[in-house]
């Protein structure tokens, strides 16, 4: 390759610049993909592992990615596509396309050679990654992320009761319960609920999430969220996370109640994703904004089966660009939210607001 192994790359300006056209038509792929609609979606046989079957491979035109649901098992953007179709490292493949497709990251090292990160730094992980089980993980779908984000709501919940003592049994005090907005609804669709409120990055509100108290019946999920909401394009609590101790970095844990506990406990760079399985939009999300103020992540899974899946996929896949800790909470089901804070701070040794 042209270029020296510590030059500068701006990943996120190639993505915007590049499309996944453009790299298929470069290796003479493009036309054996077959179009479905108005053309914005191909498939056809992949072209990393190939195969026969004309389905396997999927590209979102409009978001610029791509899927193989076939051996591969394994989806991204632009980047990530060179990346396995070369065998060669993430940041390598960024320059590869650079180089290919000249543009302002070319035109930034001519100028200003000194490199940006050493990146024998930027991708350290601190958790076993086993390639085995990452190679035959199922990747997040083209359809996870939605091209639409979601809309902000019309209206607000008025009326809920913050003292209703499930939010006590879940061990947050009146000022967490105030600062996220919580609240026991009686009526409504959230009825019998009690009610979280979701933001975007922008911090306007964009949806409820009901958690049913206890245990639920048969047949009953724990959680309750409005038809139509993506929130595979959101990071719980993102919006106060980023305005918290720019000195810390941030976590990122799976639920609600695990960021809600998190930040009673000082410690306010937290996101939930909602779930144990990190989203594309998500994996962006987060490493732009890490990318652009140089920040650390950490890793706080669930410690059940579930969890550690989604916290090996998740560490695999941002390590490429970052720094990465993953915590290891066992494997007895062990949640952050149960985690006292002597746990915490073991855990999570890094500046701090006020604890409880």
């Amino acid at each position: 390759m042209a270029q020296a192994k510590t030059a500068w790359v701006d990943f996120k300006e190639i993505k915007g610049r590049v499309s996944i056209v453009q790299i298929l038509e470069r290796y003479g792929v493009l036309e054996s993909l077959s179009k479905s609609g108005t053309g914005d979606r191909l498939s056809g046989v992949c072209p990393i592992h190939g195969g026969t079957n004309k389905t396997h491979f999927r590209v979102s035109v409009s978001k610029n990615c791509w899927n193989c649901f076939g051996k591969c098992q394994a989806g991204g953007n632009i980047i990530d596509f060179v990346a396995r179709k070369e065998d060669i490292e993430f940041r390598d493949a960024a320059l590869l396309i650079d180089e290919w497709f000249p543009g302002a990251s070319q035109e930034r090292r001519e100028r200003e050679p000194k490199p940006r990160f050493d990146t024998s730094t930027v991708a350290v992980a601190e958790a076993p990654m086993p390639h085995k089980t990452i190679q035959h993980q199922e990747r997040p779908a083209l359809e996870d992320d939605g091209s639409e984000p979601n809309k902000p709501l019309a209206f607000a919940l008025t009326k809920l009761d913050a003292d209703h003592p499930y939010f006590a049994e879940r061990g947050l005090t009146a000022e967490t319960i105030a600062t996220f907005g919580l609240g026991f609804c009686n009526k409504g669709l959230l009825r019998g609920y009690a009610a979280i409120p979701i933001h975007d990055t922008n911090g306007d509100l964009v949806a409820y999430a009901g958690r049913l108290p206890g245990t639920p019946p048969d047949g009953k999920g724990k959680y309750k969220l409005p038809e139509g909401f993506k929130k595979s394009i959101e990071l719980f609590n993102y919006h106060r996370a980023v305005e918290s101790d720019h000195e810390a970095p941030l976590v990122v844990v799976e639920g609600f109640f695990d960021a809600m506990r998190l930040h009673q406990a000082g410690y306010g760079r937290v996101v939930a994703i909602m779930g144990s399985s990190l989203s594309q939009k998500q994996e962006e999300m987060l490493l732009d904004h890490c990318e652009a103020s140089d920040e650390k992540l950490i890793l706080l899974f669930d410690g059940d089966e579930a969890g550690r899946k989604g916290q090996t996929d998740a560490l695999w896949r941002l390590s490429k660009r970052l720094y990465v800790r993953a915590v290891d909470l066992g494997s007895d089901g062990k949640q952050p939210e149960h985690l006292s804070l002597e746990d915490l701070r073991a855990l999570l040794p890094f500046p701090r607001g006020k604890g409880v």
